[in-house]
């Protein structure tokens, strides 16, 4: 390594180790500087114009299936994105009032980052963690969607927060720490891993084993476990369920794919920013060895969950890159304590690719763009053969064998929709056999998404054709649609006097 990048790398380390003792006792936390807040509210502004902008997800309108059917769990996600999109669409219809909820947290995630962080390494510090987590497209951009990574990042970092106030303050804040992680329990399953990380930390240092053996240690893990209690009653009432799913979707692959790890870094690169995604890395790897609990548990919540997720990702096919994205923000808040020169690169290229991506979409979303290059493209289609469902169907419900079309179709249908695939997901377990029901239903089937109507027989019976609808979309291509009716047998009428 070169003499200065040497130095550099040096310097960085240097001052992440110099951040084990708290600065905050001669800080005003009762206001957050004025850079942390013109931060946020650029960041909320920005997303609000998303929100209002980009149609409905894929996985968003499945989680507004998830919404009309409340439950204390669910198989592919714990039930809180679905509680917060219930809340949100209570304020009415439409993508701005199912997002608002999330907007909000990633509101309230950054003035939490920015407490942390200001708390161990002053006013600038504070506002460079604001910035960041603007900078990161992964946590800007991200921030604008109704999914369960945006109460996850908020109970992620207040979670760590509020041990770090339990390190330097007082233990009772453990409670507030079990809090989080029972808030990051009903989001993701990933909030276990944090968990583990925490405890790992606590056990392994002075300080930290001090603090577990007070009662207020006790306290905080009562509490998270009756906030996660609902998931976990429903997981253990069906089997696990979704550790099972998520074992499966995430850790079923058994063969190393070069091609597969090159995709997730480069991604992961993608969504972070380069430069960010390097000097946060950096920033990351000191702390591991920290005798200070709160710093050593938010290295042990970086650096080892993005390699846990990473390595997943090379040996599983569709594994999604985004899954290490909480060490990220881990590893983002370490940088901001940490300072440096690379900093403001990082800041400047993350910025640039977010706005980037702002223009990108809204683009897409007012001019349009050709098909290969849309960021919308997977959108597209869906409200057209929805409309035209609704106006084929004659009354019967509405059905799919998709999970993908379970959330588009029911969304822009603006009913529920009943779930006929054959492959387990959410509405397999609050809706398992809408046929039980006994009334007609019209099952909708996208071209290239799920099963044939061969195979859609051979699990309903006859299904007799409705017709279907072709959707023009950018760039010349075609959205295609078809229509089957099922009726309900009509069961066999008995002689007078048969028992």
């Amino acid at each position: 390594m070169p003499g200065a990048g040497r130095a550099t790398l040096q310097s960085a380390m240097t001052s992440v180790a110099s951040i084990a003792r708290p600065r905050d006792e001669h800080v005003n936390a009762r206001r957050p500087p004025r850079g942390v807040l013109l931060a946020v509210t650029a960041g909320t502004a920005a997303r609000l114009v998303l929100a209002a902008l980009v149609p409905i997800t894929v996985d968003e309108a499945y989680y507004a299936q998830w919404a009309g059917n409340l439950q204390p769990g669910y198989l592919d996600h714990p039930p809180l994105v679905a509680w917060l999109m219930r809340a949100g669409l209570a304020l009415g219809p439409g993508t701005l009032a199912a997002r608002l909820p999330a907007i909000v947290l990633i509101a309230g995630t950054t003035l939490l980052a920015a407490s942390l962080v200001r708390a161990r390494a002053g006013d600038r510090a504070a506002v460079v963690a604001a910035v960041l987590l603007q900078a990161a497209p992964v946590f800007s951009l991200g921030g604008a969607l109704m999914t369960p990574d945006a109460p996850l990042a908020f109970a992620w970092v207040g979670a760590l927060w509020s041990l770090d106030r339990a390190v330097r303050r007082d233990p009772r804040w453990l409670v507030a720490t079990g809090l989080f992680l029972g808030i990051g329990a009903l989001s993701k399953l990933t909030a276990g891993l944090l968990g583990l990380a925490m405890a790992a930390a606590l056990l392994s240092t002075a300080r930290g084993r001090a603090l577990l053996a007070t009662r207020w240690a006790l306290a905080g893990v009562l509490v998270a476990v009756a906030v996660a209690a609902p998931v976990v009653a429903w997981n253990v009432a069906r089997g696990f369920p979704s550790l099972a799913f998520q074992a499966e979707h995430g850790m079923r692959g058994r063969s190393f794919s070069a091609a597969r790890l090159a995709a997730s870094l480069g991604a992961q690169a993608a969504y972070v920013s380069p430069v960010l995604l390097a000097a946060a890395g950096v920033a990351a790897f000191r702390p591991l060895r920290s005798p200070d609990p709160l710093l050593r548990a938010t290295a042990w919540s970086a650096l080892p969950i993005v390699v846990f997720f990473t390595a997943a990702a090379s040996l599983t096919p569709g594994a999604l890159p985004h899954w290490p994205a909480p060490g990220w923000l881990s590893a983002t808040l370490l940088l901001a304590l940490a300072g440096g020169p690379w900093l403001r690169p990082a800041a400047a290229t993350g910025l640039a690719i977010t706005a980037a991506g702002v223009i990108a979409i809204s683009a897409a979303g007012l001019l349009g763009a050709p098909p290969r290059l849309d960021p919308l493209g997977e959108m597209r289609g869906w409200r057209e053969g929805a409309r035209a469902a609704v106006d084929a169907s004659g009354g019967a419900r509405l059905a799919v064998a998709h999970w993908i079309a379970l959330g588009q179709i029911g969304w822009y249908a603006g009913a529920p929709v009943a779930y006929v695939g054959a492959r387990p997901c959410a509405a397999s377990f609050y809706s398992p056999d809408p046929r039980a029901q006994g009334e007609p239903l019209l099952v909708v089937v996208r071209e290239g998404l799920g099963p044939s109507r061969t195979e859609l027989e051979a699990r309903l019976g006859p299904l007799a054709p409705a017709g279907g609808v072709d959707v023009p979309i950018e760039g010349g291509a075609v959205r295609r649609f078809s229509f089957l009716r099922w009726t309900p047998p009509v069961p066999p009428i008995r002689p007078a006097g048969s028992p």
